[in-house]
């Protein structure tokens, strides 16, 4: 990864200048999805799940959940089964009404490189699509 940062001085002679940080970015988590894009009509249940598996260099458990709008989305963590590292949300969504929702999960772990992790969640109910006989 290369980042580049303009730097600013009270130097006469460069009052500024381009510094080029570049360094390795290793992998810390896989996610998948990394986001959740969720669609269907009102009264139905909507669900998805989300894997979340720490790199084996970069062990972490996760320790909480939060949402933040706490609206139609409801998430729930699945702790790892015995013997795997992968943790789970389990998302779901219910409106009787055509609605759309969004909601940011954010998982709280033990890991000093990736101590939060987001996911974004989109709901939309949509009303059925008409078809001719």
């Amino acid at each position: 990864m290369t980042k580049q940062i303009l730097v600013k001085t009270d130097d006469p002679n460069k009052g500024q200048f381009n510094l080029v940080v570049t360094g390795p970015v290793e992998n810390v988590v896989d996610i998948t999805p990394p986001m959740v894009n969720l669609t269907g009509t009102p009264g139905k249940v909507l669900e998805a799940e989300v894997v979340i598996t720490p790199v084996e260099k970069y062990k972490f458990s996760i320790l909480g959940l939060e949402q933040k709008f706490n609206t139609h989305i409801k998430a729930q963590l699945v702790n790892p089964d015995t013997g795997t590292a992968a943790w789970k949300v389990k998302i779901s969504s219910t409106s009787e009404k055509v609605d759309d929702f969004y909601d940011i999960i954010t998982l709280k772990t033990d890991s000093k490189y990736k101590p939060l992790i987001q996911i974004k969640v989109y709901a939309i109910y949509i009303k059925e699509a008409i078809t001719n006989s």
